[in-house]
């Protein structure tokens, strides 16, 4: 039963689905207050940003709801943006939406819409959450297709325990029908893509290269022989088969195309191989360790079998843990160091940690 006092704070992105979430919570009952947060904005390109803000106020106007503006742009900067950035460095792959869930939206976003006193957060993430007798769980959305559990993974028990998912229960398109039906200006708005503070007109690779110090180094074979060279290892990605140049003397008329399968950042080198040899380069990986666990509830049981996925709308691998060793069953595609690893059991996500080679 909905409490009609119960204060939600919805957190607002300027598109159509947290401004869906903003709608359906009114309409159910619920004291409801949109919030749009600043987040930090690289070379002060503020442009982005302030559409989206006035995207999002225009929402609340409409739906004649209270509007509030948090600037986190300092603890973006610190948590995400600097994140990244060090973990480009180190050689390893990061995933900057899923410490931004972590560390702001339901970090610093949650503690101070709480402290304004909001009971629940809300957001318009595909997701679900069930709480019932202080149990509470993480689901995939209705919709597979856009299932954003996998963002949500490191999210702690008790922030999901006061937060909600209204989109959660619906399809994508239903949710537009629905902007649609009742005038929301965004009900046709272009879906956000990649990350949230480089925005639409600039690749992620050539906005990094400004912060990314790239130099020149040798690409090997599976031999370890020098065949070729690269601008840059730090932002190569496993898997990836360009941002190289073969010597001729290596080049044929049928050569097969390379995959990158391993990059050294200390010696500036990536090793490539044919189809073949990535394939068994991957089939090698077993096992691998989890750091930074998040467990919403009790942690896997050992030895059971369970789902896992290791980036957004990935393909799902059978696996089986125990304590921080993730012993894989089927073989994952283009595994890298930084990446995290959710593990569902069924529709449940039971949250998961960051992946590092043993």
């Amino acid at each position: 039963m909905i409490n009609k006092d119960e204060k939600v704070f919805v957190a607002l992105s300027g598109g159509v689905d947290s401004s869906m979430a903003l709608a359906l919570l009114k309409e159910r009952g619920y004291d409801v207050t949109g919030v749009y947060f600043k987040t930090y904005k690289p070379d002060g390109n503020r442009e982005y940003c302030r559409e989206q803000g006035l995207s999002a106020q225009k929402v609340c106007k409409q739906l004649d709801v209270p509007f509030k503006v948090l600037d986190l742009e300092e603890e973006y900067k610190q948590r995400v943006f600097d994140y990244m950035i060090r973990e480009y460095n180190m050689g390893n792959t990061p995933n900057p939406d899923i410490i931004c869930n972590k560390e702001i939206k339901f970090g610093v976003f949650a503690e101070k819409v709480f402290g304004m006193g909001a009971d629940f957060l809300a957001t318009g993430h595909y997701a679900r959450v069930s709480t019932h007798n202080g149990n509470t769980k993480l689901f995939k959305s209705v919709d597979n297709n856009k299932d954003q559990s996998y963002f949500l993974s490191q999210v702690s028990k008790s922030v999901l325990s006061r937060t909600l998912f209204p989109v959660g229960e619906y399809q994508k398109g239903e949710i537009r029908k629905l902007a649609g039906e009742i005038g929301l200006h965004n009900a046709d708005k272009k879906d956000s893509q990649g990350i949230c503070f480089i925005g639409y007109e600039i690749e992620v690779k050539d906005f990094l290269k400004k912060y990314i110090k790239q130099e020149s180094g040798d690409v090997l074979n599976t031999k370890g022989e020098v065949i070729g060279s690269h601008k840059g290892s730090k932002l190569s990605t496993i898997g990836e088969r360009h941002g190289f140049t073969i010597l001729p003397k290596y080049q044929t008329s049928n050569m097969s195309r390379l995959f990158v399968i391993k990059r050294d950042v200390e010696a500036n080198t990536i090793t490539v191989g044919n189809k073949e040899e990535f394939d068994s380069w991957q089939k090698s990986i077993k096992t691998i360790k989890l750091i930074n666990t998040n467990w919403i509830n009790e942690p896997p049981i050992v030895g059971r079998v369970y789902e896992c996925r290791i980036r957004h709308r990935g393909d799902l691998y059978r696996c089986s843990l125990q304590a921080d060793t993730v012993n894989f069953i089927d073989t994952p595609y283009a595994l890298a160091q930084g990446q995290f690893l959710a593990v569902y059991d069924g529709a449940e996500c039971l949250g998961g940690g960051e992946m590092y080679y043993l």
